[in-house]
């Protein structure tokens, strides 16, 4: 160890996967969530996980090893285009549902890809390349009839405003006057009008078409089984639509992916957020049970953090600093703080996530510029600076559902020692969290200062139904735990990211997150 001084300049990675190529190429972890993801038989297509777990990885290495890899980003699909179209918004507006218009966007979206990139999409080449594979006549038709009609438009935004319009066009023939330009509400029986037209339209004609369509690729790969396709779709969680709008387009596509779950050439892998699947089964009433046997959860253990990290290490001394002794995590962070192994510290502030576990050594690295080894203090240094980013990173991650996360910490810190605390220590402290709260209902979840509000002081139940509600909060965030009989502790995962009615015993220790302890 003698002969390495670190640099500000060195890194064992970066917390982006797509800037992160270099390590990633040579120091991917082959995780049992990735073999899993690579067996077409296994129909597992939602990858669920939180900010840095490792989703976009897991998907940019099955890119790499995969012929047919596509990838289809929300940002520039025609969503924008049709929150932006007066009929659309007026539909919006007056809460008409859509989801069978979305689902078909969806199903076309998706066909149209495979048809674009893995056949020689030619009329006459292409045709007969599934007549060779399939003697359904009448499907190939369909397919046929399908293109033809939408030939100028079918690998553009142009279809989906050309069946926009036509389905204006229908509702508008049936009510008389254009919608978008309809003044005031709508009435309950032009509201049905408009569901049943738009509904009728799209199911008789449009879903109908796409369902033979589905069926077709289906016995064409059951005889050309070498061709093997991933669609992968990611980035669901940046801001390419109204948040109202999103949630309802993700709902419409968790049902649409299930349409194609019998091709078994096929792969639709779904990488989200577990808060965002979380927002949309609230926002649209979804029953996330029926999701839970094509969900796969992201889930690491300790040994698999110190492997990640072990990985980066030597890349970074063997290869790119020419270091032919092997050097790992524990060589590096050889010592103790505060009676701790420097490497269990480390790791119990990552939340068990890869990225964050980068960044924190990364941070450390920092600390030891200069010098021939990381101390203590520089750990402790890196701490500060790691945990001001996390803080931000959840707020980013979570602003959304629960509001300002400092204000969380703010009512551990005022009503706890910042440390550990009981159900019932809690519950003390109810009018002190009540006040926090109302004096922050610009930047926190409001439904929660309403419970609060709403609450007669003498009702005992309703205030701790309250305060299981706000511990929930605090541990589905990640800024709480529970400390079992054992000593250990357990926090939010994919497995359990939330708690329940059992977790609440009045004698059952919280521990605040260590990375956020006093």
């Amino acid at each position: 160890m003698s002969e390495i001084i670190f640099k500000r300049n060195m890194n064992i990675g970066s917390i982006s996967a797509e800037n992160d190529s270099d390590f990633l190429k040579t120091c991917f972890i082959k995780t049992p969530e990735y073999e899993d993801l690579c067996d077409f038989n296994n129909r597992k297509m939602i990858l669920l996980g939180r900010t840095g777990s490792g989703k976009t990885a897991l998907l940019n290495e099955i890119k790499n090893n995969t012929e047919y890899f596509i990838q289809i980003k929300p940002d520039v699909f025609a969503f924008q285009y049709l929150t932006s179209v007066p009929f659309v918004k007026k539909l919006i507006e007056e809460n008409v549902n859509l989801d069978i218009f979305y689902k078909f966007l969806w199903l076309h979206e998706i066909i149209s890809q495979i048809i674009k990139n893995c056949f020689a999409y030619q009329k006459k080449d292409f045709f007969f390349e599934i007549k060779e594979k399939v003697s359904s006549f009448g499907r190939i038709n369909q397919l046929k009839k399908y293109l033809e009609e939408y030939d100028d438009v079918f690998f553009d935004e142009g279809c989906t405003e050309k069946i926009t319009k036509e389905i204006e066009q229908q509702v508008q023939t049936s009510l008389g006057s254009p919608i978008g330009k309809i003044e005031g509400k709508l009435s309950d029986s032009e509201k049905r009008e408009i569901q049943i037209k738009t509904s009728q339209y799209i199911n008789k004609k449009q879903i109908a078409q796409l369902k033979n369509i589905i069926t077709l690729l289906k016995d064409y790969y059951s005889v050309n089984k070498q061709k093997k396709i991933v669609i992968a779709i990611d980035n669901l969680d940046d801001k390419w639509v109204e948040d109202f709008s999103k949630y309802k387009l993700i709902d419409a596509l968790l049902y649409a992916i299930k349409e194609f779950s019998d091709i078994k050439n096929l792969k639709i892998l779904i990488a989200m957020r577990s808060d965002l699947l979380a927002k949309t089964c609230e926002i649209t009433k979804r029953q996330n049970e029926k999701d839970n046997a094509f969900t796969l959860k992201l889930e690491w253990s300790k040994q698999m953090l110190e492997d990640v990290l072990n990985k980066r290490i030597s890349y970074l001394f063997s290869y790119k600093y020419q270091k032919h002794t092997p050097i790992t995590f524990k060589d590096i962070f050889n010592f103790n703080i505060k009676e701790t192994p420097a490497t269990d510290y480390i790791i119990e502030r990552s939340m068990m996530r890869p990225r964050d576990l980068i960044s924190f050594v990364n941070l450390c690295i920092i600390e030891a510029d200069g010098h021939t080894k990381i101390t203590a203090d520089n750990v402790l240094s890196a701490e500060k600076k790691y945990q001001a980013e996390r803080l931000q990173a959840l707020e980013h991650e979570w602003f959304n559902m629960f509001g300002n996360i400092e204000i969380y910490l703010n009512i551990i810190y005022k009503t706890t020692n910042g440390h550990s605390f009981t159900f019932q220590d809690f519950l003390n402290n109810y009018e002190t969290i009540e006040l926090i709260l109302m004096e922050q209902t610009k930047n926190t979840d409001y439904s929660l200062t309403e419970k609060f509000l709403e609450t007669d002081h003498n009702n005992e139940i309703a205030k701790e139904n309250n305060m299981r509600h706000l511990l929930n909060i605090l541990f589905t965030i990640g800024l709480i735990g529970i400390e079992e009989n054992n000593g250990q502790a357990f926090y939010t995962s994919p497995l359990k990211p939330s708690l329940t009615i059992l977790d609440f015993n009045k004698n059952i220790k919280f521990i605040v997150y260590p990375l956020f302890a006093k």
